[in-house]
Parts: structure tokens; C-alpha cells; sequence
């Protein structure tokens, strides 16, 4: 990290998006949930150690345009490009430095949001231990740290892959050449080793694995000879020396993962005041090869419980479709199904929760008010509640606390600033504009990365300034259409020419994506 001139992330570029976990507004939310006061978004300092090109950072600042924004990087280039994307989309609120976490300081000020995705495992132990500082350092009083790493001891099984791949590789430091060493060394050895055994099935599953893993990504992420993994209780023992507390994971609140039965029973054993003590006794049990936690200020006093009326101050959404049955599933009477984000299916034949369901649904990336959809769902059941209004009422709030438990419902302290109506003239945000330009892949304003289709639909995407009505874009897209066919490009998938109904339905689907701003 000390020598600025070698750094690896300048000789590969790694890939730079935003990450939904990083989100101050979803930070804000469960800190708020645990009983802190954060930062509203109006006024917040935010700070990300390891910024590279600035694709999470970016998007925030250009929704958040009267809080400010500092990114510090050790990659000279990737600072260069950050820099750049600012200028281009007009930027004011938001800094970035080409600097060595090592040599930064208390000058910077206090940050409400400390964000470390992706550096805590693939540092030097020096670096490792400046980060903590710098946190206990710069962390405003309610403050929130953010820090994602490899852990433990899920990915004892990844590095048995890991080993393959840089011993194959010790010799070997031209970037593109390590790569493919790495890849064919690992296939060989998972094919030569034994399936039956313990050893053989993890080469066999990480090689699977890395099949769709891009090279650059491989090359920092499992060919760094100095990352390693952590125990939670490691990271926790290196917070606590700097004043820093375990607040929560930021996947909160998905209790308790992937445990079943047995484990089920083991955790929740453990008292809910005891977070940290819960969330390691998962890791050991699951295995978790991954962890985003969460980090304030020691001696905050944190509220661990959910209960009724624990949802009540949030606004609620949920990425879920009612599924209408068909083929090997039978319709049940009184029974409705819904497909949540990730393929997980419920069945639900609580009046009030179906209609509060298929109320997020048809919201969806909006969010609803708990007590307004709560009343949406008492006016679409009607006379069927009673006699028995309060009994229903309450068992609509177990039931939508039980799949917020199952990290199938996202509350947000403030609706994120995003429409799903089509208004005369449509904007969608700068970013995503910007992005479309040169990628597929935007960040929308709920700030996930979004995929577009294809080169009409990023197209259509930056043509969405707010100036224009259906009827100009369907003149301006038509006009692209015309240049692309009249330089004779051979294009897969693009129309000689769009119509009215197509345009609209672009309209849809980009304010599906939560692309566009009221």
C-alpha cells in the first residue's frame, strides 16, 4: 500500500458500481431501528475509504446534492475516472483523493457514513489497523461505519481453491497471464482430485464458482497473496480498541440466515441483547463466507428487539409478484402466492396480508408508509374483517414482521426519491443518463445496479432529461435508429424503427427499475 507506483488496481481496473448494503439511507434506517438518531440525508457527511472510480459514491451525491462526500483511493487512475465522472455529470457536493489510507488524517473532519467495501481482507495488517483508527477517529457521535470482508470460517473452503491458484501463479506477475494460469491450474486440479472426498467437491464447487466470476474481479479478489478472512470476533476485537461497538450486519434483518431446526433452536437461545454473540454462533453454524458489518460508537446504548410496532415508523417495499398458478401447482381457495427476490415463494391466506401484499407489489420500487398501507389493506378487504377488526389488524403485524424477518421486506426511514408514474415529461436521474451512455449496467435510485437492455434501451435511458414528451422520444429515438441502420451497423435486437406502444412500454420498464424521479 506504501508504494503508489505499483498499485495493482492501476494495472487492473476493478469493476466499480453501487452497492445497495453501502446506502446511508439504509444505514440510517437500521440504526434508526436499534434505537440511534442518525444523520438525515439533507445533511450528511459521508466518507468511503477505497473508492475506487467512484460508482458507489457517485450516485449518492447526485441525489443528495446538499450533503457532501469524500472518496479516497490508492489507484492514481481510478481517482483520474472518478474525477472525471463528476465533472461530466456536474458534481459539486463530492471530493476525491488519490491517497494512501495510511496518510490520512484527522484534517478531513467527522463523517456521519464511513463506508470500507471490499479493502478490510485485501490490506496489509498496518493498513488494516489504520482503518479501525481512522474510524474511531472520524465517526460522529451517532455516526455509522460500514466495512464488508471475507470471513470465517466459511471461507476456509475458498481457499482451498485459493491455494491451488497461487501456488500455480507464485512466479507469475503479468496480470492477464496470472489469470489464466490460475483458472486452468484449478480446473486441473479439481478434475485429477477426488469428487468423493471433502477436498475434491470444494475445488469442484469454487471452480463452478468462478465460472462466472470476471477476470478482474478473480484476479484482486482470490489471486491477492495477502488477503485473508476474518472471524467476526476478530474484526470486533480490533473496533473495541478504537471506542467501535457491533451494530448490526447491514443484510439486517434476516434472522438467522440460512439455520434450520436444530440451529434455529441454538440461536435463539442466545438473548437478543447479545448480537454479536448471535451472530458468530451463525457464522459457525452456516459457515458465512461473507460479512458487511456495521460498526457506532461504543457505549451507545442499542435496542435489539422486534415486536409489534417495530415497523410502524418505516416505509415498507417489497420485490415481490402474486403468482397466478399454473402447471404443477394447483390453486388452493383462499390461498395466494407470492415470489419474492431470490425465488422464495409464501403462501399466505391471511386476508389483510394478501392485500397488503399485493399492494407492495404493485408498488414495487416504491414504498408504502406502514400505517397507509395498513389502511390500503383495510379498504381492499372491506366487510370481511369484521367482527374481528383489531384481532386481524394484529395478526397482519405478526405476520409482516415474520417476513421482515425473513429479509423479504425492506423498510426505509424516508421513501426512496423515485416515481413509478409516467409524468408528461420523464426524468430519470443524472447518473443513470450518464452511465447509460457507456454500460448496460446504471445505478437507480434506490441505489442498486440495474441491468438496461441492450443498446436501444440505454439509448432511450439517456434521452430521459425531463424534456421531452412520449412523442419526442419517439422522434429522437427513431432518429437513432435511422443513424445506426444508415452506417450499415448489422445490429442484433434493434428495430428498424419504434412505434408509440413500444415507447410507453420502455416508459414501464424504466420506471420499474426505479430509474425515475417524481
Amino acid at each position: 500500500m506504501n508504494d503508489m507506483a505499483t498499485n495493482p488496481y492501476d494495472a487492473v481496473a476493478y469493476p466499480g458500481h453501487a452497492f445497495e448494503q453501502t446506502y446511508p439511507a439504509r444505514l440510517a434506517t437500521i440504526a434508526h431501528f436499534h434505537g440511534m438518531q442518525a444523520a438525515p440525508s439533507h445533511a450528511m457527511r459521508v466518507l468511503e475509504l477505497g473508492c475506487g472510480r467512484g460508482g458507489n459514491l457517485i450516485p449518492m451525491a447526485a441525489q443528495h446534492r446538499e450533503s457532501r462526500f469524500v472518496g479516497i483511493d490508492l489507484s492514481g487512475s481510478a481517482i483520474a475516472e472518478a474525477k472525471r465522472a463528476t465533472a461530466e455529470i456536474g458534481l459539486e457536493n463530492i471530493v476525491f483523493h488519490h491517497r494512501d489510507i495510511l496518510a490520512v488524517g484527522p484534517e478531513l473532519g467527522s463523517f456521519d457514513y464511513i463506508l470500507v467495501h471490499g479493502v478490510y481482507s485485501w490490506v496489509p495488517d498496518a493498513v488494516r489497523e489504520a482503518i479501525m483508527a481512522l474510524i474511531g477517529g472520524l465517526l460522529a457521535p451517532q455516526g455509522i461505519a460500514y466495512i464488508s470482508y471475507n470471513a470465517l470460517p466459511g471461507c476456509r473452503l475458498r481457499d482451498l481453491a485459493r491455494d491451488v491458484m497461487l501456488y500455480a501463479t507464485r512466479d507469475i506477475t503479468e496480470p492477464t497471464e496470472r489469470v489464466r494460469v490460475a483458472r486452468a491450474a484449478l480446473a486441473a486440479f479439481a478434475a485429477a482430485s477426488d469428487g468423493e472426498t471433502f477436498h475434491g467437491a470444494a475445488l469442484r464447487q469454487r471452480l463452478t464458482q468462478l465460472a462466472d466470476t470476471p477476470d478482474n474481479v478473480l484476479y484482486h479478489d482470490d489471486l491477492n497473496p495477502i488477503a485473508r478472512p476474518f472471524a467476526l470476533h476478530e474484526v470486533l476485537d480490533a473496533a473495541q480498541r478504537h471506542g467501535l461497538q457491533f451494530l448490526a450486519e447491514a443484510s439486517f434483518p434476516n434472522m438467522f440466515a440460512a439455520a434450520k431446526g436444530p440451529a434455529q433452536a441454538m440461536l435463539a437461545a442466545i438473548p437478543a441483547e447479545q448480537g454479536a454473540l448471535r451472530e458468530q454462533t451463525l457464522d459457525l453454524l452456516i459457515g458465512r463466507a461473507f460479512r458487511e458489518t456495521l460498526l457506532c460508537r461504543e457505549g451507545i446504548p442499542l435496542r435489539r428487539t422486534i415486536g409489534r410496532g417495530s415497523l410502524a415508523p418505516y416505509h415498507v417495499a417489497a420485490h415481490a409478484t402474486l403468482v397466478e398458478p399454473g402447471g404443477d401447482e394447483e390453486a388452493r381457495p383462499g390461498i395466494d402466492r407470492f415470489e419474492f427476490e431470490g425465488g422464495v415463494r409464501l403462501s399466505v391466506d391471511l386476508h389483510l396480508c394478501k392485500a397488503a401484499l399485493r399492494r407492495l407489489s404493485q408498488a414495487w420500487p416504491g414504498s408504502i408508509a406502514f400505517d397507509t398501507l395498513v389502511s390500503q389493506a383495510v379498504a381492499d378487504v372491506g366487510a370481511a374483517l369484521e367482527p374481528d377488526l383489531a384481532g386481524q389488524l394484529a395478526r397482519l403485524e405478526d405476520a409482516l414482521i415474520a417476513i421482515f424477518k425473513a429479509g423479504l421486506l425492506d423498510i426505509k426511514l424516508e421513501p426512496p426519491p423515485l416515481t413509478t408514474a409516467v409524468a408528461e415529461r420523464p426524468r430519470a436521474s443524472v447518473v443513470a443518463r450518464w452511465q447509460a451512455q457507456t454500460s448496460r449496467e446504471v445505478a437507480n435510485l434506490r441505489h442498486r445496479t440495474v441491468a438496461l437492455d441492450g443498446i436501444v434501451g440505454r439509448k432511450f435511458v439517456s434521452l430521459l432529461d425531463g424534456s421531452r414528451t412520449p412523442e419526442m422520444l419517439l422522434a429522437d429515438l427513431n432518429a437513432f435508429l435511422d443513424e445506426i441502420h444508415a452506417a450499415g451497423a448489422e445490429v442484433a435486437d434493434v428495430p428498424r424503427c419504434a412505434t408509440a406502444e413500444q415507447v410507453a412500454t420502455h416508459l414501464k420498464d424504466v420506471a420499474r427499475l426505479g430509474l425515475l424521479h417524481p
